[in-house]
């Protein structure tokens, strides 16, 4: 069976076992972390498969990839449990990803990030994400990255919107230009 199904099953009755006991923004946030406990740790997905490990083992470093392990909600604890003990543990990274997705559907939430040269003062950033938030009808989950090689400007994404206003880019394009 096709691994985004499965992982998105699994993610449906994630959203509805969390939604039943209240429990879904929680989840949303210790699913954030799995998430991005993937991207930071290459070698999660490895541990993971490792026959060496046992279920317990498994389950703890799930746990610890969710957020803090004794602050985890019964329902992502007892969702690790369930996912591990199916054998499906090397899918949760695509399950975490899939419950983000459909939360963020359900509650008519959008990413956005902002990435600017320097810092902005958090007047600002709320000011923009309002705009965003204005334009698309829908609450915006925020992020804002500092990269100093923008030299000026921003660059602004959200759903499939992309709006690069950097000095960065402008410097390239006139490079591009007055090379052809």
């Amino acid at each position: 069976m096709d691994l985004g199904i499965i992982s998105m099953r699994y993610a449906k009755a994630l959203l509805k076992f969390a939604a039943e006991h209240k429990e879904e923004e929680r989840v949303y946030a210790e699913m954030g972390n799995v998430t991005a406990a993937f991207a930071k740790v290459e070698a999660l997905q490895h541990a993971l498969l490792n026959p060496v490990l046992t279920d317990a083992q498994r389950e703890q470093l799930l746990a610890t990839a969710a957020g803090a392990e004794k602050d985890l909600t019964a329902t992502t604890r007892r969702f690790i449990h369930l996912v591990v003990t199916k054998g499906r543990a090397d899918m949760m990274q695509l399950i975490a990803r899939s419950y983000g997705t459909l939360y963020r559907r359900e509650r008519h939430i959008i990413e956005g990030s902002l990435t600017v040269p320097v810092s902005l003062t958090p007047e600002l950033t709320e000011r923009l994400r309002s705009i965003v938030e204005k334009r698309t009808d829908c609450r915006v989950d925020f992020s804002v990255k500092e990269d100093k090689e923008l030299l000026g400007g921003f660059v602004l994404q959200y759903d499939t919107y992309r709006l690069d206003a950097s000095v960065k880019t402008q410097l390239q394009k006139m490079k591009r230009e007055l090379a052809g």
